[in-house]
């Protein structure tokens, strides 16, 4: 399963570059990748000149190509990409087993192959078709990027910058770039414009991060290039002056932090770090120009080399539903094998039916048998599934993308509101799954708005902090602080203190358009401590390259007294040693400027578990004091750092910058020197202090964790935090409770013992009430012991809570795996997290959100889901999630449901069709069925909702129907195949019981009937679809009244349009207009519909009575809403019709939407309101339909005249089928007797009642005219008169129904086939009281239809050595000119549905009286005496608008009509 598209293609985003960091590296084009050794080993690069020739190796092009397609390669690549999903797979190699069986002898093949090839083809095409729209967006996009322009030196005297396009950019090239220009490849700088040699750059493409970041050039460049002064043409011509220059640079890396390398000038040589590289795709800012050399192009550089696809994540409904498809393989199997054995059991008896000549196969019988079921039955798998999907998942992730609910307009935030964001729509219904939620801290439930609060220096606290989130802004110790710097005891820690604030920090000062001071910080802490430094009396102002400026103000002695002018101190930066997850600390080596004699600090700040293991006195009471501090701190909820410094001497700066020059010139293993080095000086530290930084809460995140908590939703805290203060922020964010009995694991303190924390864990009753605390530290030890890890687990999982303190993002997604691979029940994981540290836990999780903070977006980049706020996460999950998953669960059931209904319809009829594989339901009409049966359920998968968000909110529970999976479980599952299985046998049953009388009427025959049988299918569909949803709305009914509409135009189409049936399926020609003047066939429709609306609402109150649902017990309270407001999709009822400002670009569509829903949508939870209703009126309307039926039923005066019975001799599968209709007395059964040839037969009956419209019909069985054999034997174009080959005669009709040796003449039959050669050609004569005959009109037994297309052809009576219709049947075919176009004929080739033959022979001219008498003279002629149970029937009946006599389809109405009233009395 991939990573699905977002609603807005991921892209078209806000800026050019930031397209780049979604394409995968594996989109590069082999040919562009340049050499091996190029691209993987450390380069070298030499400046070129002006007009020198270059002489790097073959690098990388600096073309991007996000495109997947060539035109050459669209269709085998697409197709194999296609060819990757198993249902796709299954449905071509049927396709391909159908067509051997089809056009092979190798078995017998009863679906053609382009029912199931043609469905998966417009399948694939649709989805080729969205691959190719996306792959021309993409090759735009590439187009726009690699058509960019970039500036090069001039290569003439004019110092003009020379333009280039980007795609044209080569390593080794100097570049110009200039101000607000964008970097087309990673280049180290040789000069900048700034103050020396600094620019600014804006990462925000590459990483999110809005901070403007400090770099610079090399000095050894800089200073050359600018000794004529620093204009750009200037600049430009002391190009020359580089001409030995070159560059070491790494192996291309996805490292952005940093770059290791070296600049190489005649004999001098500067290290290169990661200030020193420009990556693509970043910006110049605030500076006016720069020049630098090209290093990495295209596919090696940064950006690209990011840009990793996100982990591939399969939905938890995808496994399920690839389970099913398994199993539904294997249930298909099995209907085959015991088909294919039913077909080999009464083989025997098929035999004996001497108009059958069963196709000879190849492969062993039961086999191919077995093929030839399997085949069949092919649509038990879903095709339509995957796009259903598809489709529905695009409809939710766009309502996720859109839910103004869940936009964040805060002005402070970003230029333009933050809507959520669902990048992976495959995962819309995992949403409503969760069982455990990971969670960052900071920026996560916290705003990530960092303010200082107190400080602790000298023993002494600073400042209060109530930890109410009462409104007090800034820091209230001021005033103290002040008066301590006056103390001449206290002056000298606390000046240091605020020293060490001021100088050890990577932070930027710029001044705006007005002059004020600013400050541009990479994290939050960092700009909160300089600027509460700032102001208290150090304020950093200015840094130039490694020099950094800090006015020191001395407070005034009193209020009256002027303050004292700033004193600028200057600072030289020798060395910064970077904070990382590992170190937990920062520092930087200073050269003070102070006086003559220069003085060398070592600032340092960092975490206090760290810092105070450095600290030189472990044991002081000043530092016993900052201990008893922290813990203050810490559980006022606040952040600490520690604060230290020590004197360096110039042996010690000198010894350390050696080592530290060294390491950097490292190209490899630099980080690790670094570190090493850095650790070798932060030793025996003077701890001056500790700051405690307020990490403001977001604004509802407290409700939504009770919410999430309450749900049932397991909820653990991974942050990097000291305990104290995580479990301080446990408390305000009701993460914690004060009745939760909390575990506390921490190695620090002692507290290990895991079997203790398990005995006292499981002493308080309730999980709500257990919590469980562990330390990163702690949680290192235990995750390396197998035995420690799963009693960790076992533990854990008996909280409702987790929090894990100190934690590094490794850990943190070793926290998710260890759930989400060891947790029994495999629960869904959803991590939500706002920085770069969180993106492993983020990527681990089944279920990955990211919030769009202050610390970039590189979380929501690589997240599923993106938010803006925690309190967000509510909505997400209880109203977008929940409703997506019942929704998923819907659609996914229904699909499977309607396939498994059809199929068993299938399997029914194969067994009339004496197992010989014949479908119900023509191919053209089956072909229909994904399409129109799909279409009613898309509204319900998009639209569907079964209760607002306020009474989720209200009733978290509902939310555990999908974390328990129960809309998938099991029991759901068995009651979908229950239901498929009664509502098969119920709508089959209903067309059998309905056949007599649409046979009288001659709608009798196969086409006709499987054409009804399949309106009822759909008609059965459509109405499950509606059952299932919980509220209708446009879209739901609309959908399903298209979907019928749409199916009557495709039988106007096709079976009426003579040119389209023609080509598709000539029998099926007028099959609708036959279908339509039957009165029993609209009964049936509205007796289907009546039916299963019953039948599921009477299941539907005996489930609830057994087991009560949790939302039909709310929906069944008090009111829960004001239906009269719009219930929108994805959304709640609205409180009011005010809007959240105006509406953003895109959100039009969204809106329509609601003003459509508005009028349109109500509840009709209260299902039992339906059986109340619905019920009764159910029952009146079958009773009145089986009256009806059974009136006109009984007025249908008959006479059966059975004149040939074998009955002795039938099996016992094949005797019902000679049974009379119900109703059928014995009086109005009259023999024949019969010479002892049989071939003569006469009847003397007395007719019992009067006949206003008598008809004649015979009948004979068992007979199947629908096995598949027989119905494939007729060549269509010799039937209408077209000239055939002999090769199409051999392909349709075998030999014994092709060819006729008559006296040793052999002569060819025309037309040829099983169906033209076995035409029952029995006469009769009928005289009455007067022994006068009876007129018969046989001219009206065919559809006229039919007549008028049946044709002699030219050379009809011409041909010699030819067998004529008239000749072989000349009792029937009276007439030599019409021969073909004789109705008793024509009526002939449409075969029966049923095994017996029930078919007009003609309409006696006049009424018949009560009484009367008749005889009747048989020429028995048609040989049924050798099939087994073989009988013959003459039946003389009224023909009114029921047909004839037949009472079972009346009655059985009837006793479901008085069932239904029976229910709504009970439901009442």
């Amino acid at each position: 399963s991939q990573k699905t598209r977002s609603v807005r293609p991921p892209w078209v985003i806000a800026t050019r570059s930031l397209r780049l960091v979604l394409v995968p590296l594996a989109a590069m084009p082999a040919t562009t990748r340049g050499t091996a050794a190029a691209e993987g080993a450390d380069r070298a690069i030499t400046y070129r000149g002006k007009a020198g020739e270059p002489n790097q190796p073959l690098y990388v092009t600096n073309a991007i190509k996000t495109s997947k397609y060539e035109w050459h390669n669209f269709v085998p690549k697409n197709l194999l990409e296609q060819l990757h999903k198993f249902g796709n797979v299954y449905f071509l190699c049927i396709s391909v087993v159908m067509y051997l069986g089809e056009k092979t002898p190798l078995y017998v093949g009863t679906i053609k192959a382009f029912s199931t090839l043609g469905l998966l083809i417009a399948m694939m095409s649709v989805t080729a078709a969205m691959a190719l729209y996306d792959d021309l967006r993409r090759k735009a996009a590439d187009a726009d990027i690699n058509g960019s322009a970039a500036y090069e030196e001039p290569t003439d005297s004019s110092g003009i910058r020379k333009q280039k396009t980007w795609d044209s950019v080569k390593v080794g090239d100097i570049l110009v770039i200039r101000k607000d220009e964008e970097f087309p490849a990673d280049i180290v700088p040789l000069y900048c414009s700034g103050d020396d040699g600094n620019c600014y750059v804006s990462t925000a493409n590459l990483d999110g991060e809005t901070n403007l970041k400090l770099k610079n050039a090399p000095e050894l460049t800089q200073k050359l290039l600018q000794k004529d002064g620093g204009a750009e043409d200037k600049v430009i011509k002391n190009l020359s002056q580089l001409a030995s220059l070159t560059v070491k640079a790494e192996a291309p890396s996805a490292n952005i932090h940093d770059f290791n390398g070296s600049l190489e000038l005649g004999a001098s040589s500067e290290s290169l770090g990661g200030k020193q590289l420009l990556m693509r795709g970043t910006m110049l800012r605030n500076t006016t120009f720069c020049l630098g050399l090209v290093v990495y192009t295209g596919a090696d550089t940064r950006m690209v080399r990011n840009s990793r696809p996100s982990p591939m994540k399969q939905s938890n409904l995808e496994v399920i539903t690839n389970g099913a498809m398994l199993i539904i393989l294997a249930v298909q199997g099995s209907l085959a094998v015991v088909s294919a054995f039913c077909h080999t059991f009464i083989g025997e008896s098929i035999a004996q039916h001497w108009y059958l000549f069963p196709q000879q196969i190849v492969l062993p019988e039961f086999i191919g048998w077995c093929l030839t079921f399997f085949t069949l039955y092919s649509n038990l798998m879903p095709i339509s599934l995957y796009p259903t999907v598809e489709f529905c998942n695009a409809f939710q992730s766009y309502f996720i993308s859109n839910d103004r609910n869940m936009m964040y307009a805060e002005k402070a935030f970003e230029k333009e509101p933050f809507f959520a964001k669902a990048r992976s729509s495959n995962l819309c219904a995992e949403l409503g799954q969760v069982g455990y939620i990971f969670s960052d801290k900071t920026g996560t439930l916290t705003q990530n708005d960092m303010e200082l609060k107190r400080l602790s220096i000298g023993g002494k606290t600073f400042g209060s902090f109530d930890g109410t989130g009462a409104p007090v802004a800034g820091f209230s110790g001021k005033g103290d602080v002040m008066s301590a710097r006056q103390d001449s005891e206290k002056k000298q820690d606390v000046n240091g203190f605020l020293e060490a604030l001021a100088v050890s920090h990577t932070v930027m000062a710029t001044k705006n358009a007005q002059g004020q001071l600013l400050y541009e910080a990479e994290s939050p802490d960092e700009f909160a401590l300089v600027s509460a430094a700032a102001d208290l009396g150090w304020k950093f102002v200015e840094r130039r390259g490694n020099e950094l400026i800090v006015e020191h103000s001395e407070p005034a002695k009193a209020p009256s007294e002027p303050s004292k002018s700033p004193v600028k101190i200057q600072y030289k930066v020798l060395a910064t040693n970077a904070f990382n997850s590992t170190r937990k600390r920062m520092s930087v080596v200073v050269e003070k400027k102070v006086g003559a004699t220069p003085e060398y600090l070592l600032l340092v700040k960092g975490a206090d578990n760290i810092m105070l293991d450095l600290a030189a006195e472990k044991a002081s009471q000043s530092q016993r004091l900052l201990v008893e501090h922290l813990k203050e701190f810490s559980l006022q909820g606040l952040r600490t750092l520690v604060i230290g410094y020590k004197k360096l001497t110039q042996v010690e700066v000198n010894d350390f910058q050696k080592k530290y020059d060294d390491a950097q010139k490292l190209t490899r293993g630099r980080d690790d020197e670094l570190a090493a080095v850095a650790a070798d000086i932060e030793k025996n530290l003077l701890i001056l202090g500790a700051t405690a930084i307020e990490d403001k809460l977001q604004v509802g995140v407290g409700e939504a964790i009770e919410k999430v908590r309450n749900a049932g939703i397991k909820l653990w805290v991974l942050t990097g935090d000291k305990l104290e203060t995580a479990r301080n922020i446990g408390f305000s964010t009701k993460v914690l409770t004060p009745s939760m009995k909390i575990a506390i694991v921490d190695d620090e303190e002692g507290v290990m013992d895991l079997d203790k924390h398990d005995k006292d864990l499981k002493a308080v009753l309730k999980l709500e009430e257990r919590a469980m605390m562990v330390t990163g530290k702690a949680l290192s030890e235990i995750l390396s012991v197998p035995g420690k890890k799963k009693k960790l687990l076992d533990i854990a999982t008996q909280c409702s809570v987790l929090i894990a303190c100190r934690v590094s993002p490794k850990q943190k997604a070793e926290m998710v795996a260890l759930v989400r691979e060891n947790v029994k029940g495999n629960p869904i994981t959803l991590a939500i997290g706002d920085g770069a540290n969180d993106v492993p836990m983020i990527q681990e999780a089944h279920v990955g959100v990211g919030i769009a903070g202050v610390e970039g977006r590189q979380a929501v980049n690589n997240s599923d889901f993106a938010i803006a706020q925690f309190r967000y996460l509510e909505r997400l999950l209880f109203d977008h999630g929940r409703s997506n998953y019942r929704r998923a669960c819907t659609f996914t059931l229904f699909t499977f449901w309607r396939n498994m209904v059809q199929v068993l319809m299938m399997v029914y009829y194969t067994g009339v069709s004496g197992f010989s594989g014949t479908a119900l339901f023509e191919d053209w009409i089956r072909l229909s069925f994904n399409f129109l049966c799909t279409l009613p359920i898309l509204a319900v998968g998009c639209f569907d909702k079964d209760v607002p968000l306020s009474v989720v909110l209200s009733n978290p529970k509902l939310y555990e129907v999908g974390r328990l999976n129960q809309d998938m479980d099991m029991k759901k599952t068995l009651r979908t195949v229950y239901s498929a299985l009664a509502h098969s046998i119920l709508v089959t049953s209903l067309a059998f019981l309905a056949f007599n009388s649409m046979d009288c009427h001659g709608a009798g025959d196969y086409y006709t009937f499987g054409t009804s049988a399949y309106t009822c299918l759909l008609i059965d569909v459509n109405a499950q679809a509606l059952f299932r949803a919980y509220s209708y709305n446009i879209f739901t009914l609309g959908s399903v009244a298209l979907s019928l509409v749409m199916y009557i135009c495709w039988l106007i189409f096709y079976p009426m349009n003579p040119l389209v049936v023609n080509l598709l399926a000539p029998n099926m020609y007028m099959v609708p207009y036959h279908m339509v003047q039957n009165a029993a066939f609209w009964i049936l429709v509205l007796a289907v519909g009546i039916l299963v609306f019953v039948l599921d609402t009477s299941v539907f109150l005996v489930s609830r009575s057994i087991e009560q649902d949790p939302v039909d017990s709310v929906m069944s309270g008090p009111r829960y809403g004001d239906a009269t407001k719009p219930l929108l999709p994805g959304g709640d009822i609205e409180s009011d019709g005010s809007s959240v400002g105006p509406p953003a670009q895109g959100q039009m569509e969204i809106i329509f939407a609601k003003k459509t829903f508005s009028n349109n949508t109500f509840h009709p939870n209260k299902r039992l309101k339906r059986v109340r209703r619905g019920g009764g009126i159910a029952g009146v309307s079958l009773l009145a339909f089986g009256a009806v039926a059974l009136l006109y039923s009984k007025e249908a005066a008959q006479v059966i005249v059975p004149y040939v019975e074998n009955l002795e001799t039938a099996n016992w599968w094949e005797s019902p089928w000679s049974w009379n209709a119900m109703g059928t007395k014995d009086s109005e059964i009259q023999h024949a007797s019969c010479e002892s040839s049989g071939m003569k037969c006469t009847a003397t009956v007395t007719v019992p009642a009067a006949m206003d419209n008598p008809w004649i019909f015979y009948s004979i069985g068992p007979y199947y005219q629908s096995y598949s054999a027989y119905m494939r034997s007729e060549l269509i174009p010799e039937l209408y008169g077209k000239s055939v080959t002999e090769q199409q005669r051999s392909t349709f009709c075998v030999k014994e129904t092709r060819v006729l040796v008559n006296e040793g003449v052999t002569e060819d039959i025309v037309p040829c086939g099983m169906k033209a050669t076995s035409l029952f050609n029995d006469t009769f004569i009928i005289r009455d009281e007067s022994n006068r005959d009876v007129y018969i009109d046989r001219n009206v037994a065919a559809w006229q239809s039919d007549i008028s297309r049946y044709n002699n052809g030219p050379d009809y009576d011409a041909r010699p050595h030819t067998s004529w219709l008239y000749e072989r049947y000349p009792g029937i075919v009276t007439e030599k000119s019409v021969n073909i176009k004789t109705g008793a004929f024509v009526d002939w080739m449409r075969p029966s549905a049923l095994p017996r033959v029930w078919n007009r022979y003609g309409s006696i001219g006049r009424p018949i009286k009560a009484k009367e008498q008749l005889t009747i003279t048989i020429d028995s002629e048609y040989p049924m005496d050798r099939i087994p149970g073989g009988f013959k029937k003459l039946v003389i009946t009224e023909l009114n608008m029921m047909g004839g006599r037949h009472d079972g389809f009346g009655i059985t109405l009837i006793v479901f009509g008085i069932a239904c009233i029976i229910i709504a009395v009970v439901a009442w």
